[in-house]
């Protein structure tokens, strides 16, 4: 666990100030609040909540890591430019233009990076590998978990209402698509109970309330 520790730190220690705020330069500009950089900052938290989970079990590389971090602090960048469910595009623009605009190196997985920012938000789950260690199904897992909880609500809400959902169709939608990613992180990491528990309970609180507003909101 040291060496995963290390890693992460070293990650870190690169990465983590300069993205953070960026992340927080291009939502300056209020556009969709719940997606903000605390949103960004939180995906991160939740991939190293994964990394550390699976550690013991799978190989995780520094390149990994590194990926993850820059992932997660651009994957949803897109939603300062539309907000609709295609923005992983404009995401990994952001991402490409702002290591060309800081002459910074390509990591040596960036087209992975890349391809990841774009590819996250497929509720589908139909191009992940389904190996619970890839970038993508951590990072696509990490945003899942931050759908789940009261901030959950919150974050469902904003952006549906944003995208035009009429509100008497919220919970319905709401409770289809947080199944699907409550089976997706299901599928890839019951295997690790302390991990999985922690976040049924929070995901449970999700469902439930949307379910509850579901109901009330179809009483005449």
């Amino acid at each position: 666990m040291n060496e995963l520790k290390q890693m992460i730190e070293k990650a870190e220690e690169k990465w983590l100030t300069q993205l953070f705020d960026f992340c927080k330069y291009v939502f300056s500009v209020p556009t969709i609040s719940s997606h903000n950089h605390n949103h960004h900052y939180r995906v991160w938290n939740y991939c190293k909540e994964i990394l550390t989970a699976i550690y013991p079990h799978k190989k995780i590389s520094c390149e990994l890591i590194e990926g993850c971090i820059i992932a997660s602090f651009f994957h949803d960048t897109g939603l300062s430019n539309t907000i609709n469910e295609y923005h992983g595009t404009e995401s990994k623009k952001i991402c490409r233009n702002y290591f060309i605009k800081n002459k910074l190196s390509y990591p040596q997985n960036f087209e992975d990076i890349l391809w990841t920012i774009e590819n996250h938000d497929d509720k589908d789950y139909r191009i992940q590998n389904q190996k619970n260690n890839s970038m993508i199904t951590i990072l696509s897992t990490a945003d899942d978990l931050d759908a789940f909880g009261k901030i959950g609500i919150v974050r469902y809400t904003e952006i549906y209402l944003l995208r035009g959902i009429n509100i008497t169709q919220l919970p319905t939608m709401v409770i289809n698509n947080i199944n699907k990613r409550f089976l997706n992180f299901k599928f890839n990491y019951e295997c690790y109970p302390d991990l999985y528990k922690k976040h049924q309970k929070r995901y449970l609180i999700t469902k439930n309330f949307f379910e509850e507003l579901n109901v009330e909101s179809n009483t005449n």
